[in-house]
């Protein structure tokens, strides 16, 4: 819980090897509704996810308003035996600095109660400062043991090849874990990105696998007022990202397609959004593959509820082929995978090639 008495949305990234693996995220913190509100909940959340064979912690410097990696240092993540990541966000210009990369992870190190993380991200591209200059600072926490895998999100396809060739070249670690944007109605990564991560062994991790809510079944249409989640807060940056990439009219139309042949066969949007990314995407996660999906867990029966549909098997043709129809109808007007505009506030032809 926050120190302003706000409540705790957990988030958990779901690997299916031949033991099933989660990574629980704690991410947005919405007042009302079922929500984890205290210690003691959240307690209870992962004791019922680890008793399924489940053990990864994913957490941001900036989830929470800031408070959500003290949060799961509060929960006993090192005493429960947890994997734990976190991200660190540029939040600015120059905030993957040489000169502001290292004390952003300290402080989140500090906040975590550890010396050291199994994974760090960087959250998102920051196009203020050379990637040489980022990438180096990286290897340099790398070296002095402060994570173990080294992670990137939002990034475009072209910035992570030369994320990858930069750091084979010198020397330094290499990214081996990509979080980006996907679900059945939004598939623009498995055109260019995907096979860009397959070429340089980068497993990929998908975030937003129920359109941010809207595969819940909770909206349906882009004139609903929400009063919580991402979609209630229109004046805020983060609110107004959410409501464009999502809240629009065409892909409600889409949803329409979907929920009706989900009524049909009597299944859930829930379960469809979730087995699909599992049996019928471009993830690589059952047979132990090393691809995951972040799902979103606000209660313990949301817990089970998700666990269970990643757990069961292949959907329906008919399904698959309205999911397929719905992603048609809607991918011509699916926002960027990647976070930001493309341009960069330093002249990339002397970073890359000294002239």
């Amino acid at each position: 819980m926050n120190g302003n008495g706000g409540s705790m949305s957990l988030q958990g990234v779901v690997r299916l090897p031949q033991v099933p693996e989660v990574v629980p995220r704690q991410h947005r913190m919405p007042t009302g509704g079922a929500r984890i509100t205290s210690l003691p909940e959240f307690a209870k959340v992962l004791d019922v996810y680890q008793s399924r064979g489940y053990c990864e912690v994913d957490t941001a410097r900036v989830y929470g308003n800031g408070t959500q990696e003290a949060f799961t240092r509060s929960v006993g993540w090192k005493e429960r035996g947890l994997t734990l990541a976190t991200k660190s966000h540029p939040e600015g210009h120059h905030g993957h600095s040489a000169a502001s990369l290292p004390e952003k992870v300290e402080v989140s190190l500090r906040e975590l109660g550890t010396d050291c993380v199994d994974i760090f991200y960087l959250h998102r591209a920051d196009r203020s400062v050379p990637f040489t200059e980022t990438l180096e600072a990286v290897d340099k926490l790398h070296k002095a043991g402060k994570f173990v895998r080294f992670g990137i999100s939002n990034f475009a396809a072209f910035e992570v090849a030369e994320i990858v060739v930069t750091c084979q070249q010198r020397g330094w670690v290499r990214p081996t874990i990509y979080q980006g944007m996907y679900n059945t109605l939004t598939r623009s990564v498995e055109a260019e990105l995907f096979p860009a991560l397959r070429r340089y062994g980068i497993a990929f991790y998908a975030y937003n696998p129920l359109a941010a809510g809207i595969l819940s079944g909770k909206y349906t249409s882009e004139t609903d007022q929400p009063e919580e989640g991402r979609f209630s807060n229109v004046d805020s940056v983060r609110g107004e990202r959410y409501r464009e990439r999502y809240f629009r009219h065409g892909m409600f139309e889409a949803l329409q397609i979907v929920r009706s042949v989900t009524e049909w066969k009597g299944l859930t949007l829930v379960e469809v959004a979730i087995r699909w990314l599992v049996h019928h995407s471009g993830l690589r996660i059952v047979d132990g593959g090393p691809d995951a999906v972040i799902l979103g867990v606000s209660s313990l029966a949301q817990l089970e509820q998700n666990l269970d549909a990643m757990e069961a098997g292949p959907l329906p043709e008919a399904v698959i082929k309205a999911l397929d129809e719905a992603w048609k109808s809607v991918g011509h007007e699916s926002t960027p995978y990647w976070l930001g505009n493309l341009e960069y506030d330093y002249d990339t032809r002397t970073a890359l090639f000294n002239i």
